[in-house]
């Protein structure tokens, strides 16, 4: 989002400010400069500032190295060009660092140590990020759940079960969109969204409309269906996708994966399908790809819904009166 971009681009801005400084710290003084520096106050010494410029290069490389880790996180969602921004911004600055490190203490000649090991690439943290969803315990957080209290209410459902959830046209705007820790919950999600993050759902039926893209994590025994350009589902399990798709979905570490085509109606969808580029029908629902399925043969983690056991057409309460909401729940 551009609050994210504006907030990377600060951080991004702090580092370099904090690198010229410690450049600056380090540099050695003429004897005017001692001089200057004795008048107004205690004098430091050439030690006590290559110390201090040393704690500003810990702290600029340990900022970089967050930046890094929410690149990684991001990417999840991100369009490739956007990935890559991100990716060559973060090398640049690991550069910087290295650059400055050596301007303030060159290397020297005939002098063997220890190196620290060169910053983990963007494909490594991806692939940790992937095998901590597969792996993580209850008592902890997944890379795509969120404390209750992080969660932006206008758009987001956590913490609920036995409840009929719904977010009419218009109340969504093209924001992020967070659903977390719900069970037997029926959500219907009446609105273009960015990036649909659902995560510890049980037993729940999620309709959605259009979505930039979509990652799904620990599922169980779920229906969800979306129109979107990607979706991504980690460690899921019996549970039905209806989906439209530009590309085909990708899952890992999931068994009991069924998918069938799109079957959301609600006033104004067809409007938001058309302006997402969601319009047209496609056979890419089918295409799956299994990222722990690497055999020639058909993955037993996932099949298609069999034609006469696909749900019909589904319409939010009140979908069918124009009036959302203002319908029963025979509608879902």
């Amino acid at each position: 989002s551009e609050g994210k971009g504006q907030e990377f681009k600060a951080s991004k801005g702090e580092v370099m400010d904090m690198l010229e400084e410690a450049e600056q710290v380090a540099k050695p003084k003429s004897s005017d400069e001692v001089e200057e520096g004795a008048e107004g106050g205690a004098k430091e010494s050439q030690e006590e500032a290559r110390a201090r410029a040393a704690a500003m290069l810990r702290e600029a490389s340990d900022r970089v190295g967050a930046l890094q880790a929410k690149v990684a996180r991001a990417s999840l969602f991100l369009p490739g060009y956007d990935q890559r921004l991100g990716n060559d911004a973060v090398m640049m600055l690991h550069q910087q660092v290295a650059k400055s490190r050596s301007c303030i203490f060159p290397r020297q000649a005939f002098r063997f140590k220890t190196r620290k090991s060169p910053p983990a690439d963007i494909t490594s943290l991806m692939a940790q990020l992937r095998r901590d969803v597969g792996t993580t315990s209850q008592e902890s957080h997944l890379q795509g759940d969120t404390l209750s209290d992080a969660l932006d209410a206008a758009v987001s459902f956590a913490d609920k079960q036995g409840e009929v959830l719904v977010k009419l046209p218009g109340e969504v705007g093209g924001k992020d969109v967070v659903l977390s820790r719900l069970k037997n919950c029926t959500i219907f999600i009446c609105d273009s969204c960015g990036a649909l993050r659902a995560d510890r759902l049980e037993g729940c039926k999620v309709y959605v409309g259009p979505v930039r893209s979509a990652l799904i994590e620990k599922l169980d025994a779920c229906v969800l269906a979306l129109a979107g350009q990607q979706l991504r589902v980690h460690s899921a399990k019996d549970c039905d996708f209806y989906v439209r798709m530009r590309s085909g979905p990708i899952i890992e570490h999931s068994s009991g994966l069924r998918f069938a085509p799109y079957n959301v109606e609600y006033q104004g969808i067809e409007s938001q399908l058309k302006q997402g580029g969601l319009d047209q029908e496609t056979d890419m629902w089918s295409k799956v790809e299994d990222f722990n399925w690497l055999r020639a043969q058909q993955s037993p983690n996932w099949s298609l819904v069999p034609q006469g056991e696909r749900a019909e057409r589904v319409s939010p309460p009140g979908g069918d009166s124009g009036e959302i909401g203002a319908g029963d729940e025979n509608e879902i």
